[in-house]
């Protein structure tokens, strides 16, 4: 072990046994997928949706979940994600699907409902919403346990849309909220928990996230509480919380307990912080707690630096560790990133069209972070509908441009790669505020002008999917005899200095 491996060690060992003497135990693979959905582009917006998704994902990721989430998708959206989590739940032990939006039951069956849905005839339904069954179906094609939220039955106008398109007599066969189901083929087991009762609606809440999303943040991580105890909890908070107006309901057929955040009892800490240097020689995947901390601090690291090499030390350390497929899907992502821009300045610098271009050679420290000048030069270039053309920016660009046009200040919304009116006049707002001309279009010099503003000021953004991105670490139980933890610690850090 060469000594910066046992510098890191050493302050690993000291963080390891001044945080926890429990922590999760999780061997099992777990996935989970997220759905929330508010733009709606054929009825009023819903406020909570994407907010109760985005919280529900970093929850379900914090308890060791790989999390697929999406936000305000359309049909293909919904159907493009379900499809990449069904194929990689194949092998897990534990899936948990949470839905936020618009849902409808239709003849007995549910639906949830995608920001495009117009449903103007009778056929709507079946081309244009995703029937639960279909994405339960999917989910028991692996040999897992499974589990489903569904915060989907508020009040919903394109419900009442597709009634009037139906005529008086069928529209009967569409109900209030969603209806009851019966679970076939659970394997090894499912739930399905739904907002409120069947027939009733649910509210969207006036806090940031619904009443019943609420509730689940609250209670889902309870250490070593079987999920159906959980929900009991959620039930209750729900029942109060909406002055009794709305009740949670579950289908349970699980064939044993099912507990989201396992804790076990470390032996001692001693064992804890001596064991390590063996695990990190021998690249295992540990499952005490001591080193799932040590897996999280490396991983809590590599998100907080975004580095790739942060990553590939994550996985050189913990080949099989917990967080090995996120920490392989980022290095991913950003060797593409990388490459994508890299790729992308090459070509237009060749391109006669941007020779006026600002360049790397025009940056005032050549050495330190790209900080460019709003030349006379780049003042003069034209940006019009042409000069963008020319960028050939695809969905991945075009949010990440949202989203670095969010970062100075000029806000153009919902970070989704699709452009519409409100980022066009977020670019001419950016382009103004830089002595530009505020043409709402884009050419090559303005883009690297951006880019060189808010490096490390915004949040990559990824189409339709966001991938688990990590943990976040707790502390819990600390050591708090310090004479006795000292000494316990200086034994172990000694032992393993002297490998």
């Amino acid at each position: 072990m060469n000594m910066k491996a046992k510098v890191v060690i050493v302050f690993l060992a000291a963080a390891v046994f001044l945080s926890l003497l429990s922590a999760p135990v999780l061997a099992e693979r777990r996935l989970a997928l997220v759905v929330g959905n508010g733009d709606y582009q054929f009825a009023q917006p819903l406020a909570n949706p994407v907010n109760d998704a985005r919280a529900m994902a970093d929850k379900l990721e914090s308890l060791g979940f790989e999390t697929y989430a999406g936000f305000d998708l359309d049909r293909f959206g919904m159907e493009r994600l379900l499809r990449d989590f069904t194929r990689a739940s194949k092998d897990s032990d534990l899936n948990v699907f949470f839905y936020a939006g618009h849902g409808m039951a239709v003849g007995g069956t549910n639906y949830l409902v995608p920001i495009d849905a117009a449903f103007e005839d009778e056929t709507a339904v079946d081309f244009e919403a995703i029937a639960v069954d279909f994405v339960t179906r999917q989910m028991t094609l692996s040999d897992a346990v499974n589990l489903v939220f569904l915060d989907a039955c508020r009040d919903n106008p394109l419900s009442r849309s597709l009634a009037r398109s139906m005529g008086t007599t069928r529209s009967a066969a569409i109900g209030n909220g969603l209806a009851e189901m019966k679970i076939a083929n659970p394997g090894k087991g499912m739930a399905i928990a739904f907002a409120t009762s069947p027939g009733d609606v649910a509210l969207d809440g006036e806090g940031n996230n619904s009443p019943f999303t609420t509730a689940l943040l609250r209670h889902l991580d309870a250490e070593n509480t079987d999920i159906a105890e959980v929900f009991t909890r959620v039930t209750g908070d729900v029942y109060e919380s909406t002055n009794q107006a709305q009740r949670p309901w579950i289908n349970v057929s699980l064939t044993g307990p099912v507990a989201l955040n396992p804790v076990e009892r470390a032996t001692t800490a001693v064992d804890n912080v001596a064991s390590l240097g063996a695990s990190t020689e021998n690249g295992s995947s540990p499952t005490n707690g001591a080193m799932l901390e040590e897996q999280k601090l490396l991983f809590s690291l590599a998100r907080e630096t975004g580095d790739v090499e942060d990553y590939k030390a994550y996985l050189d350390s913990f080949p099989n560790g917990l967080y090995a497929n996120n920490a392989r899907r980022m290095i991913r992502k950003l060797e593409g990133e990388s490459t994508q821009t890299a790729s992308l300045s090459t070509s237009r610098n060749s391109s006669p069209a941007h020779s006026g271009a600002v360049s790397r050679a025009d940056a005032i420290d050549e050495f330190g972070p790209l900080v460019l000048r709003v030349t006379p030069a780049l003042q003069s270039l034209p940006a019009t509908e042409i000069t963008e053309r020319d960028l050939q920016l695809d969905r991945t660009l075009r949010g990440n441009i949202q989203s670095r046009l969010n970062a100075t200040g000029n806000n153009v919304g919902v970070v989704d790669g699709q452009w519409g009116p409100k980022t066009r006049s977020g670019i001419a707002s950016w382009q103004s505020m830089n002595g530009l001309m505020p043409s709402g279009y884009l050419n090559m010099a303005q883009y690297e002008l951006l880019v060189a503003q808010t490096e490390g000021r915004y949040a990559p953004y990824q189409p339709q999917v966001r991938r688990s991105s990590g943990q976040k670490t707790t502390k819990k139980n600390v050591v708090t005899n310090n004479n006795i933890g000292a000494a316990l610690l200086g034994v172990a850090i000694g032992t393993i200095l002297s490998k």
